[in-house]
């Protein structure tokens, strides 16, 4: 199909090879409906639409999961109401063509987390040396907070952004109830082990 002749061979890590709570962060902190939607999220468009108004300017995204990543596999980045249609007609018809956990593994494997590294297996093995699978929820929940912005919050340019997004994504994911306080504390607390050899001096 289009899709899959659109995703990378290489490094490309299957959903069961995802620990839970690195998905968990990343719905989180990108689309909590991810579950609950068809492709498109309209009560996240009302929403994002009413806080964009309110302070002016673009500070809530309302784009699903599904529809990050039909912008990756298909569309140029322009931001015109055309290309928005496109890209929601795509997104509807991508739900109907595979499951959740589908949709989840591709967008996985193909967002850009900085650093040169698209798709969480690259992700992993630049950021901390590891596979997906060994990702502790600390360091899960750095990853998912740098697609947003990944020149700003690599801990590598900027440890204190890095650590701040962090913690954004572990309040995101204790509000929707995928971990507890404590949970949520040791995560913030926990020591990150970077990579070394990526470090920069």
């Amino acid at each position: 199909t289009a899709v899959s002749s659109r995703l990378p061979k290489q490094h490309y890590i299957h959903i069961d090879s995802i620990p839970l709570s690195l998905q968990q962060a990343v719905i989180a902190v990108e689309d909590n409906r991810f579950y609950k939607h068809v492709g498109i999220d309209i009560s996240a468009i009302f929403r994002a639409s009413l806080v964009n108004l309110q302070s002016g300017e673009v500070v809530e995204g309302a784009s699903t999961i599904t529809q990050q990543l039909v912008k990756n596999l298909f569309l140029s980045p322009e931001r015109t109401l055309a290309r928005k249609l496109e890209e929601v007609v795509l997104a509807l018809d991508i739900e109907l063509r595979y499951s959740k956990p589908e949709i989840l593994e591709m967008y996985l494997n193909t967002i850009y987390f900085g650093e040169n590294a698209y798709g969480v297996g690259r992700a992993a093995a630049v950021y901390f040396n590891k596979t997906p699978d060994k990702l502790n929820l600390s360091e899960a929940a750095l990853l998912a907070g740098l697609p947003n912005a990944p020149a700003l919050y690599s801990p590598f340019t900027d440890f204190d952004a890095a650590k701040r997004r962090q913690s954004i994504v572990i309040s995101a994911m204790q509000r929707h109830g995928y971990i507890d306080t404590a949970t949520a504390q040791m995560a913030r607390t926990a020591p990150l082990s970077l990579n070394r050899y990526r470090q920069r001096q």
